[in-house]
């Protein structure tokens, strides 16, 4: 998917929680991550189903590379806080809000800590950087399976199958099956 969907030239790295470091799982492995790589990096999750172009999320990214570049999250939106969360929960969230980590652009080293009690990895992203640290992408160009494709809001250029379903358990749907390879 990327090969046919990124024209600007790039090096594809695949990573495994085998070149991080132990003691860590899941979405946690995000955080060294962002410290691994020195150089410019377009970060894509493996739950992720391209079908456009994205050279245009790598030129956002370049206009502004002292920010980690993310989608605002499609649940628990930064932009636009649900309204009555409680105070623990927003001590969870990090804050009224958060961004989305399944696509993210950044240049440069980030070291970000683990915050006690955080939900995840968005979160302490959020966390650390918001707001001046942060830079959000067109909420157009990356769409949620659950929350838009679903509910026949669209694809945008990249969609995210985060929770559940993954790309693999919708093989059979027309979306997947043209653009997951």
């Amino acid at each position: 998917m990327v090969r046919r969907h990124l024209t600007i030239p790039h090096k594809f790295i695949e990573l495994t929680e085998h070149e991080l470091p132990r003691g860590l799982e899941g979405w946690w492995y995000k955080l060294p991550l962002l410290d691994l790589f020195n150089d410019e990096v377009l970060y894509l999750d493996l739950d992720v189903v391209i079908s456009k172009n994205i050279d245009h999320l790598v030129e956002i990214g370049r206009t502004d590379q002292s920010r980690l570049w993310a989608r605002d999250d499609f649940s628990y939106s930064r932009v636009n806080p649900r309204q009555g969360l409680s105070a623990d929960f927003l001590v969870t969230l990090g804050g009224p809000g958060t961004i989305n980590s399944s696509v993210m652009y950044w240049k440069g080293r980030r070291k970000i800590p683990r915050l006690p009690g955080a939900h995840g990895d968005q979160n302490c992203v959020t966390h650390a950087l918001w707001p001046d640290g942060i830079g959000l992408f067109p909420n157009d160009s990356i769409k949620s399976w659950k929350y838009h494709a679903m509910r026949g809001e669209g694809y945008g250029d990249i969609c995210v199958f985060h929770g559940e379903p993954k790309p693999h358990q919708r093989e059979h749907d027309e979306f997947v099956r043209t653009h997951w390879r």
